[in-house]
């Protein structure tokens, strides 16, 4: 079966596929960044230390473009690879640092009260029980619900951005994504020298 993203979205994002070899290459130089920051010196060195902080942006186009490039079918399963792997490692890496977790079991906590509060008011004592408490279990119980479910999968995240994310993967994963993109746009690829 094939499925369309431009159905999908409203976008056209096939023209990506013609971009890969220079998303690629773009991509690679974002992720080698930091390591290329630490030994040029001056205004160059500034230069790519902000290119640095364009890591999440440059690592959704990367997995855009990888995400196309595979339902395209266009290119190998090397270019589609770098592409994805590449991109979680630069939007995993700054994402596994934000509390998602607590974040939607707080969302969630304060919706049950919000509706309880609004649909069934409660009075100010129930059974003896101050209204409060009540409340207060409302909040709490989903709460710590959701926050232990997405527990699991944030630190799942952290897992994977750690890894991938790490200054000796990303620089790996860049030069590759570099010589993949330069080696695409000789009618190459990296696969061709290891058959």
């Amino acid at each position: 079966m094939y499925l369309d993203l431009s159905t999908l979205t409203g976008l056209d994002f096939s023209i990506l596929v013609g971009l890969a070899p220079y998303v690629l290459i773009f991509g690679g130089i974002v992720a080698v960044s930091k390591l290329l920051s630490f030994f040029i010196k001056g205004s160059a060195g500034k230069v790519l230390k902000g290119l640095g902080y364009l890591g999440i942006i440059v690592g959704a186009l990367l997995l855009v473009t990888g995400v196309v490039v595979l339902l395209n079918q266009a290119w190998g399963i090397d270019v589609w690879v770098l592409l994805i792997v590449t991109g979680l490692g630069l939007v995993l890496r700054p994402l596994s640092k934000i509390p998602f977790s607590a974040l939607l079991g707080l969302i969630a906590g304060l919706l049950c009260v919000g509706l309880l509060y609004s649909y069934f008011p409660l009075p100010a004592t129930v059974f003896g029980v101050s209204s409060l408490w009540i409340y207060l279990a409302v909040f709490l119980i989903p709460a710590l619900i959701v926050f232990f479910i997405f527990k699991f999968f944030e630190d799942l995240t952290k897992l994977f951005g750690m890894v991938l994310g790490s200054w000796p993967v990303l620089t790996v994963l860049g030069f590759l994504c570099i010589a993949q993109g330069v080696l695409l746009l000789l009618n190459l690829s990296l696969l061709s020298f290891f058959a």
